[in-house]
């Protein structure tokens, strides 16, 4: 090929190979959007395990409780049955709790913090799934 020849293939290619400049601007609006959910989507997945982690840290706590034996008289033991009560109730009679002498393994709260941390995860990964990237 000779070298006129060659250097009009190079521009030709070049060309070809070059993103137009409505193309580039396209793609960054694209990128800038894709952004902006991808920040939305993390600040909901920030929230989603935040949520959990009380959810979870509050049932943690009652097993804790009831296996010291606490006095459900007391305030603060009486403000945790209460409020893990709202996410315990579904759970409540699927096993029998073991007990002894005021003692209880509360195994129902801990299948309960499993079905909880498997749920949060399930819906933050289908989140990501559905709405984390831009579709072509």
């Amino acid at each position: 090929m000779a070298r006129s020849e060659r250097t009009v293939h190079e521009r030709v290619v070049q060309e070809k190979d070059t993103p137009s400049t409505e193309a580039i601007q396209d793609r960054k609006f694209r990128e800038r959007q894709l952004t902006q959910r991808q920040i939305v989507l993390r600040k909901v997945t920030n929230f989603v395990w935040w949520f959990t982690g009380i959810v979870e840290g509050l049932i943690g706590l009652r097993i804790v409780l009831r296996m010291m034996a606490a006095n459900p008289g007391n305030p603060f033991a009486n403000f945790i049955y209460t409020l893990s009560n709202v996410f315990l109730w579904p759970f409540q009679t699927l096993v029998n709790n073991p007990r002894s002498e005021g003692v209880v393994l509360e195994v129902s709260s801990v299948i309960a913090m499993m079905v909880y941390l498997l749920l949060a995860w399930v819906f933050v990964e289908l989140l990501w799934l559905i709405l984390g990237r831009e579709r072509a």
